[in-house]
């Protein structure tokens, strides 16, 4: 397979099911292995009234352990640099992420630990919000104060922020606070799709502006249009209009969607008919690859 692949969000890691192989299951080691070079921000997430800093140890401790495990195809990353070293050894490049900040407890102490631990991203909200931060499904507000404290200090320590799930005044605040890029890891175009948790074209251009990316997702409701590729490309079309061709990636949401998909796009093995439309399209490959793989590792080493 011709193309590399770097996506920004997947909840495999706590799906049900092994990690290395798992038919059930839309990601997983031995099919993201197909791609090169291959990379993935794994998420840790649970429902809110389970996250805590245990469950994320718990669930980051397992996750170790499979990469442990002889003839794994995966090593955990904590920089791009490792990232980059790991696809010269034709290894997939492994990241953690937890989404919401309950997982770190809302606190630096808590995300000093998971950043020793191996965290690097960190999903401000889910889909309530919390003590740093107002989620976009419940209508929530901005930043808190402790959240604008929390958000510089969490990127002084080497952890990207997130601004997918929150609302959108908790996204303007986190850019007025923000030291280094931040990033929408799966949200899409709203202009296409009137969904609250897509960005608007002002939220975009904000992104571009700061040095930052958004990943294209792959839920239906986010989708819109014919919830198909030909949807996937319209939303990248869009962004790409408002000069993004260095800020738009892939955000799948695979094992994140319950079941759901883009039609034509069952699981992270057929991604494949995704990079082979771009080219299609006319898309320079050199795009295709930006989008599939560059922008999103470019990001990373901006942001750690």
């Amino acid at each position: 397979m011709a193309a590399p692949l770097f996506d920004a969000h997947c909840d495999s890691l706590t799906a049900p099911g092994a990690l290395r192989r798992c038919e059930t299951k839309q990601l997983d080691l031995e099919r993201l292995h197909a791609y090169r070079p291959a990379a993935q921000i794994f998420a840790v997430w649970t429902q809110p009234e389970a996250a805590c800093p245990e469950f994320w140890h718990r669930t980051a401790e397992r996750f170790l352990e499979e990469l442990s495990q002889p003839g794994c195809p995966a090593r955990l990353c904590r920089s791009a640099q490792q990232a980059r070293r790991a696809a010269a050894d034709g290894q997939i490049a492994a990241f953690l992420s937890a989404e919401g900040a309950e997982l770190v407890g809302c606190s630096m102490a808590g995300l000093r630990a998971a950043q020793k631990r191996g965290l690097r991203v960190l999903t401000l909200t889910w889909n309530r919000s919390n003590a740093l931060a107002g989620a976009a499904a419940d209508g929530g507000g901005g930043l808190t104060a402790a959240g604008r404290i929390f958000v510089p200090q969490a990127q002084a320590l080497g952890v990207a922020i997130d601004v997918s799930h929150g609302s959108e005044r908790t996204f303007w605040d986190v850019l007025e606070v923000a030291r280094r890029p931040v990033f929408a890891s799966h949200s899409n175009a709203r202009a296409l799709a009137d969904h609250v948790r897509n960005l608007t074209d002002a939220q975009f251009s904000a992104l571009i502006r700061t040095g930052g990316c958004a990943g294209i997702a792959l839920y239906p409701p986010f989708l819109g249009l014919g919830q198909d590729i030909p949807a996937v490309l319209a939303h990248m079309e869009h962004f790409l209009a408002l000069g993004g061709e260095r800020a738009v990636c892939l955000g799948c949401d695979f094992d994140g969607m319950d079941g759901q998909s883009a039609r034509g796009i069952s699981g992270v093995q057929d991604l494949e008919r995704l990079y082979e439309a771009m080219l299609c399209r006319g898309w320079p490959e050199r795009l295709a690859q930006d989008i599939f793989y560059n922008n999103l590792m470019s990001f990373m080493e901006r942001a750690l």
